[in-house]
């Protein structure tokens, strides 16, 4: 299992960002931003407000890519690998309020009176491999990998 790094977490909290690809069952792709979520050792959870096109992918396809930029220095990173629907009670509660502690506060009114209007579901995600997005770094492989790499080779 890929760890998620304290610099990955540093900057996830700091950027207060991410971006979440994901595609159809037709392999067309799809990103979009993510403000409210929360970062764990070895998963990030987010709230899955609108239901639509990154959730309708979810359902058929649980490859994930999650990438998080720092526009100053130029780096980043983008972790590949499953997502799922939280659908266990307690740990619903117990991720909503953590993700809950971390929204930005300029956004943080907008991101409740959304949840207010549609509802939320929680969605895991948990990384396989880790690459960095640093203009320098010429990697040809994943920096940290789980044992099975033919899956990534997709």
């Amino acid at each position: 299992m890929v760890m998620i790094t304290s610099d990955i977490k540093k900057m996830m909290n700091t950027q207060k960002m991410i971006l979440v690809g994901t595609s159809n069952k037709h392999g067309i792709p799809n990103v979009s931003p993510r403000s409210s979520f929360y970062v764990d050792k070895d998963v990030i959870y987010w709230y899955e407000i609108f239901k639509h096109k990154s959730f309708q992918n979810f359902v058929k396809n649980n490859w994930v890519s999650v990438s998080v930029i720092d526009y100053v220095k130029l780096s980043g990173y983008q972790l590949k690998g499953h997502v799922k629907i939280v659908d266990d009670d307690k740990e619903f509660f117990n991720i909503k309020i953590k993700i809950a502690e971390n929204l930005p506060k300029d956004h943080e009114q907008r991101i409740r009176e959304l949840i207010s209007e549609n509802g939320i579901k929680i969605i895991q995600f948990k990384p396989l491999a880790l690459y960095s997005l640093n203009p320098t770094d010429f990697e040809q492989e994943p920096d940290l990998l789980e044992s099975d790499t033919d899956k990534l080779q997709e």
